[in-house]
């Protein structure tokens, strides 16, 4: 028994580790010049299935690949009709990979193992050792698979289990939900599919009880993406939403078909399985691809329809259309002066988000929007900085266009030190408003540090002297002095606890002051926009 159970866990840490390893070395894979091709490779959406089947492989979980097409989506690289039939090829190959699967891989899985692993230990520096870590991933997660599989089928030669499995023959919704439970737990309905296949391999549950187990993996995958998707608002809803009710829809379809077929002897599904292969292993791979494959076939003429359905279901939000890219989408490659520019017009959005951020420190219950701004800023600020980064790897700068780009780099730590002081501010804020105190603080810092941003954003802008000049006045010591004054008025007036929020709340103020000052002077120092 001890021998099964370290097989298991063998198998599903190599697995895991495996995952881990894939996702690491994908990160360093994946730059923005990357992402910009995947955005116009999946312009055709034949294509974009294609894209749907690597983005399985690698993953090896639907919610994992669901919410990294999701994060594309929100750096403006993918549209909502482009992420559609990549999720389609997504739930497609799932199946595929399964039934290939069945075959003996293990020769394939050393081999991609020993000379990954080789190029991996020696290429320290080298361009290809992201890639060979990834394809290592990849065979980790393959042999932890085939282990889990050589793990399992010892069980059925175990008098309690067999007992177990006994008192729950016949019981097919239990199948169902032990599919879900565990596509959930696990993160990875593929997972559960190769111990539902080693299950079946080895006696140990019957076809209908292995097919209802495959379909509650399925809906266990869409109650992950639904559980971590509920926060999640506009378009990101959408995609998340899609992927649901694709599972979903099959389950209530295919879920009832097989309670007919099994006592009418209507020839369904598992009619079908069985035309396909007398192995009962075969028959669920296939039954399996079937349930993926068939709604993909009839969704995919409907992608435009079925998009504009989501889009009006969950409309696109303000945070939304702030935190993507407008402007770098545009970007030349081949014109630094351009690139250069364009990063400062994005960087102009950034402050427009700062400003957003004081407009909803004016209204009551605002930490939620005060979340999505956050959320929107850091979106658009990571575009920013893979801007920056392609731009500084990808050319040989001039002396003034290099010291030009290092001064939107200071900018840019600047802006995103801002973005941490204002959420912080509002937090405080919140705590102050609770209490009933602080009222009038928190109206004179909110409309002198907007003032002041105001102002600022117009030196961004237009660069023009006064603008310095008068952002220069604002933010002197007398725009010091009025915080504080504004502090000790309502000091005087509080208990301890209520005096250290309250000075908490000062400090961010002037930070603020002292950041947007010095970023003003960084703008007249770049010079004319």
């Amino acid at each position: 028994m001890l021998v099964i159970i370290a097989t298991l866990l063998a198998g599903l840490g190599l697995f895991f580790v495996g995952l881990q390893l894939l996702t690491e070395n994908l990160k360093l894979l994946s730059g923005r010049r990357l992402r910009e091709n995947i955005a116009v490779w999946t312009r055709n959406p034949f294509f974009g299935l294609a894209w749907g089947g690597l983005f399985i492989t690698i993953t090896q979980s639907a919610a994992a690949a669901t919410f990294i097409l999701i994060g594309m989506l929100r750096a403006g690289m993918l549209g909502v009709k482009q992420i559609l039939p990549i999720l389609i090829g997504m739930n497609c190959f799932a199946g595929i990979i399964i039934l290939v699967l069945i075959f003996d891989i293990k020769l394939v899985v050393f081999f991609l193992l020993g000379i990954t692993g080789l190029i991996y230990s020696r290429d320290q520096a080298g361009g290809v050792r992201a890639t060979a870590g990834a394809a290592f991933g990849i065979g980790l997660l393959f042999l932890g698979l085939n282990t889990t599989q050589t793990g399992i089928a010892p069980l059925a030669e175990m008098p309690w289990f067999e007992e177990t499995i006994a008192a729950t023959h016949g019981s097919y919704m239990l199948g169902l939900l032990v599919g879900l439970v565990l596509s959930f737990l696990t993160q990875s309905g593929l997972a559960v599919m190769i111990l539902n296949l080693a299950f079946l391999n080895a006696g140990l549950f019957s076809i209908e009880q292995s097919v209802m187990i495959a379909y509650g993996s399925k809906l266990g995958s869409s109650l992950l993406t639904y559980v971590l998707s509920a926060n999640l608002v506009g378009e990101s809803r959408q995609v998340a939403m899609f992927q649901v009710y694709f599972n979903v829809a099959g389950a209530l379809i295919l879920v009832p078909a097989l309670y007919v077929e099994v006592y009418t002897g209507l020839p369904l599904m598992l009619a079908l399985g069985a035309a396909f292969a007398e192995d009962a292993t075969f028959q669920l791979a296939a039954i399996n691809l079937l349930f993926n494959v068939v709604p993909g076939i009839v969704v995919f003429p409907f992608v435009p329809v079925i998009s504009r359905a989501l889009a009006s279901y969950f409309p696109q939000t303000t945070e939304e259309q702030l935190g993507k890219p407008m402007y770098l989408l545009e970007q030349s490659g081949d014109d630094p002066h351009n690139a250069l520019r364009l990063i400062e017009l994005e960087q102009v959005r950034l402050i427009e988000i700062l400003g957003h951020s004081f407009e909803a420190m004016r209204t009551e219950n605002n930490t939620a929007r005060m979340a999505l701004l956050n959320e929107s800023f850091q979106s658009l600020g990571d575009s920013v900085r893979d801007a920056i980064s392609d731009l500084s790897n990808q050319h040989q700068l001039s002396p003034v266009l290099y010291e030009r780009l290092n001064g939107l780099l200071n900018i840019q730590h600047s802006l995103e030190t801002a973005n941490v002081e204002v959420q912080s501010l509002s937090r405080q804020l919140n705590l102050l408003k609770g209490t009933g105190l602080g009222e009038r603080f928190s109206m004179v810092a909110i409309d002198g540090i907007d003032a002041i941003l105001m102002t600022f954003m117009d030196v961004a802008r237009e660069r023009s002297d006064l603008d310095a000049e008068l952002l220069s006045g604002m933010t002197s010591e007398d725009g010091m002095t009025r915080v504080r004054k504004a502090y000790l008025a309502e000091e005087k007036s509080m208990d301890a606890n209520a005096r250290m929020q309250l000075l908490a709340a000062a400090n961010h103020c002037e930070r603020l002051i002292w950041l947007f000052r010095d970023m003003g002077s960084a703008y007249s120092n770049l010079g004319s926009a």
